[in-house]
């Protein structure tokens, strides 16, 4: 691999995290330290990916999300703002355009509900956008990158309730039903028709366990995954569940228990986490977010690949 081809994205993605964290300490988000050896708890969504190890004679877990540290801290810290980057490490066997093994995510939790967690996204990204437009200006003429296309990352994005990403679709050709998760060709199709969207209230059965559930309609959550154009899917995020009781009932009706048990694991994985709740008594409501940095990278300098976005791309098949 030649790396001196790549050290225009060693500036762009580190300019990029410049505006991301300037974003945040200027919202007053304190940059916290989290764990990269965890249980269960690290998981995002499907524990079979995650990579196991022997922690002095326990089994143990490299992270993928810091999610649930942050939003403990979020409910401790004065500021209720906390965010964090961590390396994320999945077990993912495809070799393609779209998986790493291993890869930056910037996480921020926040006291707060919906509206305010995709304004602190879609801002968060912009600053990143612009920062990297004025320290970055001969890289991005070397991509092809014009003027236009870093506008379009202006907020505000567009929005589709998941719903409508269905009848969108399927009015364009794809045979989706509700219910039925979007593949990278839907989301890529999304954001390349309409620009950088948010799809929000997915079906709860497809999403993470303590995904708050809508009021209106609890077979959907509040939550948000952040479609951008030649990429697709570049942020997760929701509300989250802090009710004690509903948060455990949603964990134990899981897939991801179901496949945790199939592995030889319990609630307990889930202790130190369900102890906080438990026991605080004056939980409040809060949300965020994990952003994929070289997903957005790849977006921003119209790469085909994610491993042309990063330095050293890891996958099933490299290691350095």
């Amino acid at each position: 691999m030649e790396l001196d081809g790549r050290l225009g994205i060693v500036k762009v993605e580190a300019a990029l995290l410049k505006g991301f964290r300037e974003y945040m300490d200027l919202e007053g988000f304190v940059e916290v330290q989290v764990p990269h050896i965890t249980k269960a708890t690290g998981a995002c969504e499907n524990v079979a990916t995650m990579f196991s190890l022997d922690y002095f004679g326990r089994r143990a877990y490299l992270t993928q999300t810091a999610q649930l540290h942050l939003e403990i801290l979020s409910q401790l810290i004065d500021t209720g703002r906390v965010y964090t980057l961590i390396r994320s490490f999945r077990a993912e066997p495809e070799v393609d355009d779209r998986h790493l093994t291993e890869f930056s995510l910037f996480e921020f939790e926040h006291l707060g509900g919906f509206e305010e967690l995709l304004r602190h996204i879609e801002n968060c990204i912009y600053s990143g956008v612009r920062r990297v437009e004025e320290e970055c200006e001969e890289i991005l003429i070397e991509y092809g990158v014009d003027d236009a296309w870093l506008a379009s990352f202006k907020p505000p994005y567009k929005r589709l309730r998941y719903r409508d990403a269905i009848a969108f679709l399927n009015k364009r050709g794809f045979g989706l039903r509700y219910g039925d998760d979007l593949r990278q060709i839907h989301e890529r199709f999304i954001a390349d028709e309409l620009g950088p969207t948010f799809v929000t209230h997915w079906p709860k059965h497809l999403k993470f366990f303590n995904m708050r559930e809508d009021p209106e309609n609890p077979d959907e959550v509040i939550s948000a995954d952040l479609e951008l154009p030649l990429v697709g899917e570049s942020v997760g995020s929701a509300e989250r569940e802090f009710r004690f009781n509903r948060l455990y009932e949603r964990l134990l009706s899981s897939d991801m228990y179901r496949m945790l048990t199939e592995f030889g694991g319990d609630v307990r994985d889930w202790d130190w986490y369900l102890d906080f709740w438990r026991s605080i008594g004056n939980a409040r409501l809060h949300s965020g977010c994990g952003i994929g940095v070289s997903r957005v990278v790849q977006s921003l300098l119209r790469l085909s690949s994610v491993k042309d976005a990063v330095v050293y791309p890891m996958d099933r098949l490299s290691i350095y």
